[in-house]
């Protein structure tokens, strides 16, 4: 898994599509650090799409801890045979062509932290492709 660095803008293009055992995963994750933590030492790797967190002293440790937290989330799902229901459950939508496509902005901003990240001063947004 790669972490491609992308602008600050608000769009989140997250899009998961299945065929077969292959899946290609595109998801946003915003690293920013946690002012509330003691020392002040502590980055989050944060994806409203999947919720799902990483962490670690330095951003670049954060971002790695993100990639194995999704990692086994994908890898559990797709063991499981449960990863199309978590994903409807966390707002995506499914079309006929069997992509998944993100809930939208205004929802995940509802239903998730991303409004306290985006209030953040200081956070990057970056990409995350994934073909497993």
């Amino acid at each position: 898994m790669q972490l491609e660095e992308e602008d600050k803008s608000i769009s989140i293009m997250g899009t998961i599509k299945k065929s077969g055992n292959n899946i290609s995963v595109k998801i946003s994750v915003f690293v920013y650090k946690d002012l509330t933590y003691p020392n002040g030492d502590m980055y989050i790797a944060y994806c409203p799409e999947l919720d799902l967190v990483g962490y670690d002293t330095t951003d670049s440790k954060a971002k790695k801890a993100f990639e194995v937290v999704l990692k086994s989330y994908l890898d559990y799902t797709t063991k499981e045979g449960t990863l199309e229901q978590d994903l409807i459950e966390h707002g995506w939508k499914k079309y006929k062509n069997g992509k998944l496509v993100e809930p939208s902005l205004d929802s995940m901003l509802k239903k998730t932290q991303l409004k306290a990240v985006l209030n953040q001063n200081s956070y990057i947004k970056y990409s995350v492709p994934i073909f497993a």
